[in-house]
């Protein structure tokens, strides 16, 4: 009897903790996310910094007085947008339309540049899924604008002349299981994936556990894998370069305002002959437009009330570290950026560099399931030519690993991932899963070695300089309540304000007479999987704004007043519970 009792008194303990843990999230998913806070952990990708970082930060620089458009934020999705915009209609100035992009702190500071620089799209984990909630004809529209991403960003980079600072290019990929049941669950799922999907067929493959411990260096624990192709992309300088070719190209039309913060918006009746337009107040002032366009992902609902609990802010850790010299035949020397981080690539940085050649550093991206975990790692290229860092603004890279994740969805702890769930601070982190990410790779991967370097000088940094880890910091997720991204024009009910109203047309000689109404527009919600969404879907909504309908965005992206009733906080919470 009093062991009963006992069993009956923890379970009423863990239901109490349960129904705390569930009161506290929702009350944390219902606030503002407010706008980006100061001073943020400094991502790995960002050092050294670009040097558009603080673009248009000075109070002497004047914001216009009334623009075509006003994007918020200056990630993946703004840069899309803007670099689209841009490319329509013949070359001019006066054919253009007036961009001003605005930034609450340094440009693409957010989750683009934050996060693991993974383009590997979800496909037969999500497929299933996909096929009950919308039907197997847009389960399939989903994944392949997925798929498309990579094809996308390696041809962007390329016309963009960033190939070699963006490091975009494909990889072999690994899902690595470390447990029985997750893994046959997993390659059940994939076999049901291609039995239905058949183009996919001959694009993936099952590794076993002998391949994994000899080929990949993983660790004789491993179960087995699934292998196919994806990408990897540095993130930060992939859009930082393409705003940077934006402000040299279109001084007249685009202008990018870093530091300054959208603090509301409000809409005008229009007076007698006047153009509709939008105020936007700003920390420097305000500027008037025809379109707003939200391009904040997790901070999206700050601006838009009626979208708080449908796009949540979940904050996610990111590690880099070094490699190590037991990865393949390579002799990893000392870090090439740990020398050349204030002086600039030199030519004994690249003869270290160029040391790796024969290992498979930097052609290879993992995924890890372990412990009800999913940790994700990309590493750096560990080769870079003398002829194409000639072309680089920055250092070469040194093979870092690129490690995030660490947190276990459905635990209550400390380290549990509904801890992060409604956080949008990214000044610093979970201890608990800072300490796991520094770990972790040792536990996962064998026969590293030791690091083979001498530590010369120290960097600032908020690491040990004894530890692998070079840097750690967090970034924040916009997670969406039905699992899709919200791509396109917003209503009264979602914006929470009338669009404004003219009484007379615009002049037909304007750029702005080509663009679709005044209105409120988003792209936002990509539920930790941003690289493989956002960059289209900002293309698509450019396409929108400029009054085209076929845009290539699945439909079950865009943003409607029934989808928005329907999506539930219930449903999302669940999601965070439920292992």
């Amino acid at each position: 009897m009093g062991t009963t009792f006992s069993r009956f008194r923890l379970a009423v303990q863990s239901l109490r903790q349960i129904a705390a843990v569930y009161e506290q999230l929702n009350k944390r998913i219902q606030q503002s996310p407010g706008i980006p806070v100061p001073h943020p952990s400094t991502p790995y990708w960002a050092i050294p910094t670009s040097p558009i970082a603080q673009h248009g930060s000075s109070d002497a620089t004047p914001l216009p007085s009334c623009v075509d458009i006003v994007i918020i934020g200056s990630g993946m999705t703004a840069a899309a947008f803007a670099r689209t915009m841009l490319g329509f209609g013949p070359e001019g100035s006066n054919s253009l339309p007036q961009i001003v992009m605005l930034e609450a702190r340094d440009a693409c500071s957010g989750a683009t540049g934050r996060n693991g620089g993974h383009i590997t799209p979800l496909v037969f984990h999500d497929y299933l899924v996909l096929k009950k909630e919308h039907g197997a004809e847009m389960a399939r529209s989903i994944i392949e604008f997925r798929l498309a991403h990579l094809a996308e960003l390696i041809q962007v980079s390329k016309e963009e002349e960033i190939l070699v600072d963006s490091q975009c290019r494909e990889v072999e990929t690994f899902d690595v299981f470390f447990e029985q049941e997750t893994f046959d669950s997993a390659v059940q799922n994939l076999n049901i994936c291609l039995d239905e999907m058949p183009e996919q067929r001959g694009k993936w493959r099952l590794v076993d556990a002998e391949e994994c411990v000899q080929d990949l260096q993983l660790s004789k624990r491993v179960i087995g894998a699934i292998a196919t192709t994806a990408g990897v992309l540095h993130p930060y300088r992939f859009v930082t370069g393409i705003l940077s070719r934006l402000l040299a190209d279109h001084p007249t039309n685009f202008h990018l305002f870093t530091h300054t913060p959208c603090l509301s918006i409000s809409s005008e009746s229009s007076a007698k002959n006047d153009e509709p337009l939008y105020t936007v107040s700003t920390s420097k002032g305000t500027i008037r437009a025809r379109h707003i366009i939200h391009a904040t992902n997790a901070w999206a609902s700050h601006l838009l009330p009626p979208m708080r609990g449908k796009i949540v802010p979940v904050r996610g850790h990111m590690s880099a570290q070094r490699p190590g010299i037991g990865l393949g035949q390579a002799d990893v020397a000392e870090s090439p950026l740990e020398q050349t981080h204030s002086a600039g690539p030199s030519d004994s940085a690249l003869t270290l560099a160029d040391a790796r050649v024969g290992s498979w550093l930097g052609t290879r991206s993992f995924v890890v399931y372990a412990n009800g975990r999913y940790d994700y790692l990309t590493q750096q290229p560990g080769t870079q030519s003398a002829s194409s860092s000639s072309h680089s603004l920055y250092p070469p890279p040194a093979a870092e690993f690129m490690f995030g994740g660490g947190a276990s969805r459905g635990e209550i702890g400390e380290g549990g991932f509904i801890k992060e769930v409604g956080i949008a601070d990214d000044r610093s982190w979970n201890l608990d899963t800072g300490a796991y990410l520094g770990g972790a790779l040792s536990m996962y991967f064998g026969g590293w070695g030791a690091e083979g370097r001498d530590f010369i000088g120290k960097r600032d940094t908020e690491e040990s300089d004894a530890s692998r880890v070079k840097k750690l910091w967090t970034g924040i997720l916009g997670v969406s309540a039905d699992g899709q991204p919200w791509v396109g024009r917003l209503s009264v009910k979602i914006s929470g304000r009338p669009a404004p109203r003219a009484k007379k047309s615009v002049s037909k000689d304007k750029p702005a007479s080509r663009l679709a109404p005044p209105g409120e527009w988003i792209s936002a919600g990509y539920s930790g999987e941003g690289m493989v969404h956002a960059y289209l879907s900002g293309k698509a909504l450019a396409h929108m704004v400029f009054g085209k309908e076929d845009t290539g965005l699945p439909d079950a992206f865009l943003v409607t007043d029934a989808r928005w009733k329907k999506a539930k906080l219930e449903n999302l919470v669940q999601t965070f519970i439920v292992e």
